[in-house]
């Protein structure tokens, strides 16, 4: 895999988690590989999940910056939003995932890919838009029993605006099928 494309996918599966809400500080990380027990390839595999996690736990950093900034809690509304605003979090994190595996499927099919696995594909990218619109509408009531409906509906947007820069970002990074 030539730089530029270990690069691209790097960006892109960044974007992607940032898109579904990754939470790297509360992911473990891999332990570290002994000195010379690597091949070429394994290297390039490690350096770009090296990457791939600090380009998470950055983008988590700023989503999470941008949200304290729009949401103007109170203290005690501030109590109770973060711990629920972790855990969905954590579980579009899961729906994350999805999508960097998609994203890596596709990376390594992209070449040659045949129309059934385009098919498989897009069967597997519907299955994840369910998935984020699912999370997204179990936390919506959970949400409405800490806050304001006003203030809820701030923090989705807010999340949604975020989630479409980055789509927009994608879309401009992933190639079109062939």
């Amino acid at each position: 895999m030539t730089k530029a494309a270990r690069l691209t996918i790097v960006v892109a599966l960044g974007l992607a988690v940032w898109t579904s809400g990754w939470v790297g500080a509360q992911q473990p990380t891999a332990p570290a590989p002994q000195p010379g027990t690597s091949t070429p390839q394994e290297a390039e595999q490690e350096d770009l999940t090296s990457d791939l996690a600090l380009t998470r736990a950055s983008i988590q950093l700023r989503r999470q910056a941008i949200v304290t900034a729009v949401m103007d809690l109170s203290p005690k509304e501030a109590e109770a939003f973060w711990p629920l605003y972790r855990e969905y979090r954590l579980e579009m994190a899961k729906v994350g995932d999805r999508v960097s595996n998609l994203l890596v499927q596709y990376s390594n099919q992209y070449d040659n890919l045949t129309d059934a696995q385009a098919k498989s594909i897009m069967k597997e990218w519907l299955s994840v838009e369910k998935a984020k619109t699912g999370v997204k509408s179990k936390y919506v009531s959970r949400f409405e029993k800490i806050l304001p409906a006003r203030k809820v509906m701030r923090f989705f947007q807010a999340d949604n605006k975020l989630d479409a820069v980055l789509n927009a970002q994608l879309a401009q990074i992933v190639p079109l099928a062939r």
